[in-house]
């Protein structure tokens, strides 16, 4: 557990958490449009599977998604609830893995499932006392949790599974870079 500790805040990895919150920040609030909307589509998202190879980078996801929130329309919904969403994602991905799956796939539904919940409960309540209170009470709740979902899919098991199955063939080294802590044998890809 010591030895963990002292990987986790190596100062390589709390370079590379500052990164990837930085790029996770960058990527989400340059593309509004996809990002905080009714049918979200985070490209972001796609760092979530870097959790799988190791679970340092559940700080640097969290610390990228709460700068990011920041910006939401939702405002202080999305900053607290859709920060623990990645938070809660990110541990049960390192769980999962770490316990009984090892399937890089199946672990990249963990935040799909998270957030199919949580973004349409975070527009729901930032919606409370507007005009669109009445439209989400009426089933638009569960149409915005499947697209939810699907625009997560999109972005982490179809977009960041392809990335990390490139990197994979073409520049194996990356994992030595990110400080994998995963034998790539017994991986699941």
């Amino acid at each position: 557990m010591s030895l963990f500790f002292k990987n986790m805040f190596s100062v390589k990895m709390i370079t590379l958490n500052a990164i990837v919150a930085a790029l996770y920040a960058v990527i989400t609030i340059s593309i509004p449009i996809l990002s905080y909307n009714f049918m979200q589509f985070r490209v972001a998202e796609l760092l979530n599977l870097l959790v799988f190879f190791n679970p340092s980078y559940t700080i640097g996801l969290t610390i990228g998604c709460l700068l990011a929130n920041l910006f939401s329309t939702a405002g202080i919904f999305d900053i607290v609830i859709g920060t623990l969403a990645t938070f809660i994602s990110c541990v049960l991905i390192s769980v999962m893995n770490r316990t009984f799956n090892r399937s890089l796939f199946l672990n990249g539904l963990v935040p799909c499932l998270i957030n199919a919940i949580a973004v349409p409960f975070i527009i729901y309540l930032a919606s409370l006392g507007t005009a669109d209170e009445f439209l989400l009470e009426s089933g638009i709740f569960f149409i915005m949790a499947g697209w939810t979902f699907l625009g997560e899919f999109l972005a982490i098991n179809v977009l960041g599974y392809m990335i990390f199955m490139i990197l994979k063939k073409t520049y194996p080294h990356f994992f030595t870079l990110i400080n994998n802590t995963q034998d790539l044998t017994k991986v699941k890809w």
